[in-house]
This record gives structure tokens, C-alpha cells and sequence, in this order.
């Protein structure tokens, strides 16, 4: 059985993607459960209500789907903490030194606007790098969450 982890959990929703929450993911006999770290907040999937998890291949990322009022939701795991979705507001940034910050490099880097495209990059590279250390522990949960639902 998968020991309880420090996780950020996201709700990801096509409306809207909820911010990443940090708290500890633990597993009960009939739920996952994820309890928030600042409010203590507990968050119950029972396992009947779920689907087999899915590990995100190159990612510390695990997706639980899951039954809530009716409807079908999709919710996240990453055992890293997650990189910022949207890139930083242009207006709000001091200008940067040279390639720091998400500017791009060269004699006009400070002037250019990060793009969205550049920024998807820099933070696929983030959960590459971070997915080798959690690969292991992610599995574990995988393989632990399906077979109690294969079970149940």
C-alpha cells in the first residue's frame, strides 16, 4: 500500500482549472483521500465512484476520474508542485535580466513578450525533470487504486 503523500491536487474542469492546492494524498479502505494542509480540509473519492487512474506518461502527474453530483470530473495529483498555467502578466514584471524569468534571451529579450507557447515549454520541461523521482510512487498508487477497484 502506497504510504500518504505530499501532493498539489487540481480540479481540472473545461470551464475552469481550479489553482493546485498542496496537502498530503492517503489511501483508506473505501476512498482516496486528500486532506488539505493549510485548512485540514478533507476530500473523499470513494472508490466506487471512480474509474482506474491514470498515470500522465513523462509527468508526476496522477488523473483520478471520479463521479460528482451526477457528472463525470476530472481531477489531478501532481507530486511536485505544478508550474504556473498562465504566464506572468507582462505589465506586472520588472524587466529581467538576461534569459531569467521566462523573458527571452538576446539583446532584445526584456523588450519581447513571453509567449504562451514558450512558457508551455519551460514548464513541460519542469514536470520532465521532476517526473523521474515520483515515477516509482506514482505506479504504486496507480497499480494500488486499480486493483482495490478491480476488487470492489
Amino acid at each position: 500500500m502506497p504510504e500518504p503523500t505530499t501532493v498539489w491536487m487540481v480540479h481540472l474542469d473545461r470551464e475552469r482549472v481550479e489553482d493546485d492546492v498542496r496537502g498530503t494524498l492517503s489511501l483508506e479502505g473505501d476512498a482516496v483521500v486528500f486532506t488539505e494542509a493549510i485548512s485540514t480540509i478533507e476530500h473523499r473519492f470513494p472508490l466506487e465512484q471512480m474509474q482506474r487512474p491514470k498515470r500522465v506518461r513523462g509527468s508526476p502527474i496522477l488523473v483520478v476520474l471520479h463521479r460528482w453530483d451526477d457528472e463525470l470530473r476530472r481531477t489531478a495529483f501532481y507530486f511536485s508542485q505544478p508550474p504556473p498555467l498562465h504566464p506572468p502578466d507582462p505589465e506586472t514584471m520588472s524587466l529581467p535580466q538576461r534569459g531569467v524569468g521566462g523573458r527571452p534571451a538576446g539583446a532584445f529579450g526584456a523588450f519581447r513578450r513571453s509567449s504562451k507557447r514558450r512558457h508551455m515549454r519551460t514548464n513541460l520541461g519542469y514536470l520532465t525533470t521532476a517526473n523521474s523521482s515520483h515515477k516509482a510512487a506514482i505506479r504504486r498508487w496507480v497499480e494500488e487504486i486499480g486493483a482495490r477497484i478491480g476488487a470492489g
